[in-house]
């Protein structure tokens, strides 16, 4: 039994120091807690470029991940709260309303993907410039391009360059103030 008890407590300081590492890289725009990036340094904690087209960002996808665990600790630190609020804040300001992401195969049975007119849906970009805020989109050379039509048909179609994982965070949002509120 005290084994049990003692593995769950390694458990438990396991579990403190990963949700505090998110807190951590959590990235900050002019003081004010945003989301955080697809990679982080493992040194600075820092944004940092994994493959060619994922250079440091704000992401518009992993980060919906990271929000719903944070929401899910059943008595949050006062720290989680205010990640949780600041992220939920750049979800709704950086969403695109009344479109969706479509990925299909052209008339040469090519894989490709564009955003479509969607009433009542609203889409989030891979990725975010860190001091724009705006999406931005990748081909293997590393360069920035503001549309998704400026990339080469083969990233367009072989990536995911949109989510709609952010609007679970915004759908369990209310729900979640009410019960922290508790």
């Amino acid at each position: 039994m005290e084994l049990d008890a003692a593995i769950k407590q390694q458990c438990r300081e396991s579990f403190d120091k990963g949700i505090q590492c998110i807190l951590d890289t959590q990235i900050k725009k002019d003081g004010v807690r945003t989301v955080w990036c697809a990679q982080h340094d493992a040194v600075t904690l820092q944004p940092v470029k994994a493959r060619a087209y994922e250079l440091p960002s704000f992401s518009g996808d992993e980060s919906a991940g990271i929000v719903l665990l944070l929401m899910s600790i059943p008595h949050p630190s006062a720290e989680v709260i205010a990640a949780v609020k600041g992220a939920v804040a750049w979800f709704e300001t950086h969403q695109t309303i009344g479109m969706r992401y479509e990925r299909y195969k052209d008339e040469k049975g090519e894989r490709n993907a564009r955003l479509v007119p969607s009433p009542g849906s609203s889409v989030w970009a891979r990725f975010y410039d860190l001091d724009t805020g705006k999406p931005f989109f990748c081909d293997r050379d590393g360069i920035k391009r503001e549309n998704l039509n400026d990339i080469g048909k083969e990233r367009r179609g072989g990536y995911s360059w949109y989510t709609s994982s952010p609007s679970k965070v915004l759908k369990y949002y209310t729900k979640w103030l009410k019960k922290i509120d508790q």
